[in-house]
This record gives C-alpha cells, structure tokens and sequence, in this order.
C-alpha cells in the first residue's frame, strides 16, 4: 500500500511544482561549457526533488513503518536534502553560464558532519563493518559523504540519476523507508524521463544518495554498496581522475568531459543511449550484488 500511495503523491506532488515552477520562472542555468546538445534544456523548471521528498516522508510518516532507523535515515535524507536545496538556490541566482551552488570547501566539511553524526549512529549499533569503532565511524562518515556526492554526479542526464536510484531501491524494498521513497521516485519519474520536463536538483540528488547509503549500512551491505551503486562510484571516481589528471598534466583530459556520462555523449552516444545503458548496467550489477550476498550467507 505505501509504496502505490507515494508514486500518487509523488505524480501529483510533482506535478503540482511543475506548474508553480513554469508561473514563477523557476528555470535551471546551463553551464556554458556543458555539451552543445544541453543548451536547449535552458530554462526547464528544478528543483524536483522537493516534490518527491515530500511524497515520500509524508507518506511514510502517515503510514510508516516507524522505527528508530526508519527516523535516523529520514533525518539524515532530510538534512542532506537541505544541504542541496541551498546549493540549487545559489545556483538559480547566477546566469550567465555560471551554475556554481555552494563551493565544495563548505559543503563537503557539511556533508562530513552528517556522515559522522550517522556513523556514531550505526557504530553504536553494532553496524560496524570492521569491529573496531575508530576505523568504522570514519569509514562510513566517508561512504555516506562519497554516495552523496556519487549521486550529485550522476544527475546530469534526463531520467538517469532517478532511474538509476530507482533500480539501486529495488534492492533494499524491504528496508526502512525504502518503499514510500520508490514509490515517490517513481511518481516523480514520470515527469523527469526523456525529455524531462523537470529536473530533480541536488536537494533530491544529495537526498537519494545519503538514502542509499544509510540503508545499505543498516542492512549491512556495506561492502557491496561499490556494486550496487556501481554506476555513481564510477561517475565520481571520474571526476577525482579528471581533474588530477589536468592538474598532473598540466591541462590535458583524460576524459573528454566529466562525469562519466557527458564523455558517453561526447563520443557520440545519444542521451537517452547513455541513460539506457547506465540503467542496464546498474541492474546487472544489483542482481550480482544479490547473488553474491545469497552465496555468502
């Protein structure tokens, strides 16, 4: 029932901003030295992700199931989801060409904070993936500070970060908070497909990645989170390899735009081939995460 109940809401929810987005002129920049084919999505209507959080913690706090890791995840989802709804304000305020949010020098020691607070958390319930408190509590303040950003990047593309997410859920159904956030993605899905007529922002990208990464903690699949979520570590190992490869070379790319996804489309993939196929691999990856956890237990 949740889940059904929260892609309603989150269909109708998104809709609804959708219209006040188009009355209010709530249109994303393009960064200008984006790929070519990107300049025609100027001006289509974000911040998405307030529609589908919204759908989804309404409809679980209505409905539950309620628990203390239910309310730990929804606080740390809500928190990161601020986080980035700040960084989507920033950036709407600047045209131009010049999309920057909030600079990395004050969101990641944020994020960090976060990652600790929920690491004490799941320490202190015996979540730790090593045994030794000193070395879990910063490991997994990094994974949840890692899978925020890894999903941040993988946002660039109609359909793909919510798609994406939606396959990674699907893997954790039966965990707390699981349900109404799918559903609630999926609603909101129907509207951010190609072509997307609204995009989620990082307050709904920063959001799903700190969903992902809590709730793979909490049911201890910690060291399989790098396959599920295999198609965000690539997105932001692509990053961190880009940019130290310029500054090692002294201006080359290696990539030839990154994330990931951009240098698909720069080689001549389509958008929605490079959406497809991140797709496709991110089920294939989750159901190798299931095989091998099923092996192993």
């Amino acid at each position: 029932m949740t889940l059904p109940l929260a892609a309603v809401l989150g269909w109708l929810f998104t809709g609804g901003l959708l219209a006040l987005s188009r009355r209010r002129n709530w249109g994303k920049a393009i960064r200008a030295k984006g790929p070519e084919g990107h300049k025609v999505k100027e001006g289509t209507p974000t911040l998405g992700g307030v529609a589908f959080l919204a759908a989804a913690v309404g409809c679980w706090a209505l409905i539950g199931p309620h628990s203390l890791e239910s309310a730990v995840v929804v606080a740390l989802v809500l928190a990161s989801s601020l986080l980035g709804l700040l960084d989507d304000l920033l950036a709407l305020r600047r045209r131009g060409g010049e999309t920057t949010g909030l600079l990395a020098r004050y969101r990641l020691p944020i994020q960090g904070v976060l990652g600790l607070a929920f690491a004490f958390f799941a320490v202190r319930q015996g979540l730790g993936p090593i045994g030794i408190s000193t070395l879990d509590t910063p490991l997994l303040a990094l994974i949840v500070v890692g899978t925020i950003n890894g999903f941040n990047f993988t946002d660039g593309l109609d359909g793909l970060a919510a798609g994406v997410a939606a396959i990674v859920l699907l893997a954790f159904l039966a965990a707390p908070f699981v349900a109404p956030l799918l559903g609630a993605l999926l609603g909101f899905l129907w509207f951010n497909a190609f072509p997307a007529r609204i995009f989620m922002g990082g307050v709904g990208s920063e959001a799903l990645g700190a969903a992902v990464a809590s709730i793979a903690i909490l049911e201890g699949m910690v060291w399989y989170l790098p396959l599920v979520a295999l198609i965000p570590v690539l997105e932001v190992l692509s990053v961190i390899v880009q940019v130290s490869y310029f500054r090692i070379t002294g201006g080359r790319r290696l990539l030839r735009m990154s994330p990931l996804h951009h240098h698909f489309e720069l080689s001549g993939w389509s958008e929605q081939r490079v959406v497809t196929r991140f797709w496709i691999v991110t089920a294939l990856a989750v159901a190798a995460a299931a095989w091998l956890k099923g092996t192993a237990s």
